[in-house]
């Protein structure tokens, strides 16, 4: 299993990512249904921010829409198939609306089973790392409740899914240099271990990249 994990864009390390990726085969999918609670214009904005950095990166990104695919998992899984991508990428935003997301449409699935048989890597930041945690719950206390991310969710799609990718028994703790987001994580490295789970905490510069057995958090 190859992730790679960052608080905001590819952090410092977008050279950390390349050398993750196979050199014959750069094609990304790139997911950004996190954005759904924009109006078109900004999701497209915010958007073509990603693809930017994603190609200065060396990548051939491709945005999947799952709106589409919502209940339709074996089109999604003939599609991604056929696309044969070596990166799965899912941008920041909304937590719940990237959970809600992958699960209706099947790609939480999907990435599970091609993770499992190392057919790409998982990346993503800031809601995109943070999905990849077990039980979203445990970001209610600080990050999502306080935004109304949960709210929003259930008003754009009508349900909110609290169920992450669970590919990671750690939970991701983006911007702690932002003074917006520094008191989530300082809450998180309180709550988290009392509950015998595990905070990774990263500033704007830091990811945490796993390759199989090897887990590692850069950080300047």
């Amino acid at each position: 299993m190859r992730l790679f994990l960052a608080s905001n864009d590819l952090g410092n390390y977008a050279n950390k990512l390349s050398e993750m990726i196979d050199s014959t085969n750069r094609k990304t999918l790139v997911i950004s249904n996190a954005r759904d609670y924009k109006t078109p214009e900004a999701r497209l904005e915010t958007l073509n921010h990603d693809l930017s950095f994603l190609r200065a990166a060396g990548l051939e990104p491709t945005e999947l829409d799952l709106r589409p695919y919502f209940d339709k998992p074996e089109e999604l899984r003939k599609y991604v198939e056929e696309y044969h991508p070596s990166l799965i990428f899912v941008m920041g935003g909304n937590l719940f609306m990237a959970a809600t997301a992958l699960h209706e449409s099947g790609m939480d699935d999907i990435i599970r089973e091609g993770l499992a048989a190392d057919e790409f890597v998982y990346g993503g930041y800031s809601a995109g790392s943070m999905v990849a945690a077990k039980d979203l719950k445990q970001y209610l206390d600080n990050y999502s409740k306080d935004n109304g991310r949960y709210d929003e969710s259930i008003a754009v799609y009508g349900k909110a899914c609290t169920d992450g990718l669970g590919i990671i028994d750690e939970y991701v703790c983006p911007h702690s240099d932002r003074d917006r987001f520094a008191k989530y994580c300082e809450e998180a490295v309180k709550q988290l271990p009392a509950r015998s789970l595990t905070p990774i905490v990263l500033n704007d510069s830091g990811v945490f990249i796993v390759e199989g057995e090897t887990k590692t958090i850069y950080k300047d």
